[in-house]
């Protein structure tokens, strides 16, 4: 069998299933589960059901599969939150 090259400088994601990489399908999976356990485990009145779980769904949608530029959401509000988060030091006179 001959050898071949593969390129060692690319830095690609794997596609697990449906075009979604790894923590793209964990993040909709952990919110499509979430979901249905608090469907299932709040009292019989569908309209609290359906409000409680529908957030948590569309949650873990939105952070698994919406992209902009090129990045997931949940990256975009990591680099906002260290952004809002970090350390501000006020330089003023002659350094």
């Amino acid at each position: 069998m001959e050898a071949v090259r593969v390129p060692q400088h690319l830095e690609l994601n794997d596609v697990v299933a449906w075009g979604l990489e790894t923590s793209d399908l964990v993040f909709v999976v952990s919110g499509a589960a979430v979901g249905w356990w608090l469907y299932l485990a709040l009292p019989d009145s569908f309209a609290l059901r359906v409000g409680v779980a529908a957030p948590v769904v569309i949650l873990g949608f939105a952070f698994g599969i919406l992209r902009l530029d090129e990045r997931a959401l949940r990256e975009w509000l990591w680099l906002v939150a260290s952004f809002l988060l970090r350390a501000r030091v006020l330089v003023s006179g002659d350094q």
